[in-house]
C-alpha cells in the first residue's frame, strides 16, 4: 500500500511522473496508432487526451481551494463512509482501478486530439499540481482536499489523488497497448 500523507508529496509525485512519461514515451513511440482503435473504443490519442483533462480538472479544483487552505479557512477534509474508504483503500492504497467505469461527458476527449498539443498538456498539468503541493507545507497538503471528479459527494486530498493520477495513467497505458 502505498503512504499517501502529504510528507510523501514528493515520493507521490515522482510516481506520476514516471507513469506520464512511460506514457509520453509510449505515444512518441507509437505515433502510428495514436488514432487506432479497437471497434467502439477511444483510440489510443484519446486515451492520453482524457488522461490531460482529467489532469487539468483536478489541476483548476486545487489552485481555486489554495487560498483557503494557505489562509487557514477551508473546512476539515471531511469525513468517508465505508464505499468511499473502499475505494480508496482499492484505488489510493493498493492501486487498482476497475474497468468498465463510465466516463462523464467533461472527461471525453475530442475525436482526433493532435499528439504535440496532448504530450504538452500532459506535461503542463503536472507541473501544476506539483507547483500546488511546493506551496505548502506537509500538514496543509493533507488539509488540502477536492470533490471527487467523478462524485461529487466524496473527496480525495492533494496526495491521494496524486497517487490517484498515477494509478490512472496506468490504467490508461495499458488499455492503449491492447489496442496494438
Amino acid at each position: 500500500m502505498a503512504a499517501v500523507d502529504g510528507e510523501r508529496f514528493d515520493e507521490r509525485m515522482a510516481e506520476l511522473d514516471r507513469a506520464v512519461s512511460e506514457l509520453i514515451a509510449d505515444a512518441e513511440a507509437g505515433s502510428a496508432r495514436w488514432a487506432r482503435s479497437r471497434r467502439g473504443k477511444w483510440a489510443a490519442g484519446q486515451h492520453a487526451a482524457h488522461v490531460a483533462i482529467s489532469l487539468a480538472d483536478t489541476a483548476d479544483a486545487f489552485e481555486e481551494r489554495l487560498p483557503r487552505v494557505l489562509d487557514g479557512t477551508i473546512a476539515a477534509v471531511p469525513r468517508r463512509g465505508p464505499l468511499q474508504w473502499l475505494w480508496v483503500s482499492l484505488l489510493v492504497g493498493r492501486g487498482v482501478m476497475p474497468r468498465g467505469g463510465r466516463t462523464p461527458r467533461r472527461f471525453e476527449p475530442a475525436a482526433d486530439p493532435g499528439l504535440a498539443e496532448t504530450v504538452d498538456r500532459l506535461r503542463r498539468e503536472v507541473e501544476r499540481h506539483r507547483a500546488v503541493g511546493h506551496l505548502l507545507t506537509a500538514a496543509q497538503r493533507d488539509r488540502l482536499w477536492i470533490p471527487n471528479p467523478f462524485v461529487k459527494r466524496w473527496h480525495y486530498t492533494l496526495v491521494e489523488l496524486v497517487r490517484a493520477h498515477a494509478v490512472h495513467v496506468r490504467h490508461h497505458l495499458a488499455l492503449i497497448r491492447e489496442i496494438s
